[in-house]
């Protein structure tokens, strides 16, 4: 897609090359695969208190620390490694988001050995948005309502919040 200043984006991905190409490429897209649907829901409990900015900047950096946010990899992750990672100054170095990284990675290899994928326990949520976005909150750590909502947007269970002049809107 042809990233020019003629296009009307959202206001939060102005002026960011970075986040332009999020919102026109990977914003809203359906994920299937386990792993970039864990990445996705911790990228959001991360960004909780920040900018998505300032997370999709260190993504690569986060990615590195949780192994390609491999759910096998990090459900094993101890004290020691969290005492590591909260000194990687490259990612957001927050105890009780990393700690319900960990245990959200354990949630999720359950629900993956009970509905087969993420994707499937996502799908198997109520239809009605409010109803999904408490059923995220009650079933991983450190996710309120509106990070429910964001991990929804992002990973295309529900429409995403496109500004009524984003090119994007209604797509």
């Amino acid at each position: 897609m042809e990233k020019t200043k003629e296009l009307t984006r959202c206001k939060w991905c102005e002026e960011d090359a970075l986040l332009i190409d999020y919102h026109d490429e990977e914003w809203g897209q359906p994920v299937y695969e386990d792993d970039a649907l864990f990445e996705a829901l911790t990228l959001e409990i991360f960004q909780a208190g920040l900018s998505w900015k300032t997370i999709l900047h260190k993504r690569e950096n986060f990615r590195k620390a949780f192994e390609t946010f491999s759910i096998d990899q990090v459900k094993n992750y101890d004290h020691e490694k969290v005492e590591e990672l909260l000194q990687d100054k490259g990612i957001v170095r927050h105890r009780r988001k990393i700690e319900a990284t960990i245990h959200n990675a354990n949630v999720a290899k359950e629900l993956i050995q009970q509905h087969g994928s993420l994707k499937n326990f996502f799908d198997s949520l109520p239809e009605e948005t409010i109803e999904k976005q408490k059923a995220i909150q009650k079933t991983f750590k450190h996710v309120g309502l509106t990070t429910a909502e964001s991990f929804l947007m992002a990973a295309g269970f529900i429409q995403p919040d496109h500004s009524e002049a984003c090119f994007m809107n209604n797509k």
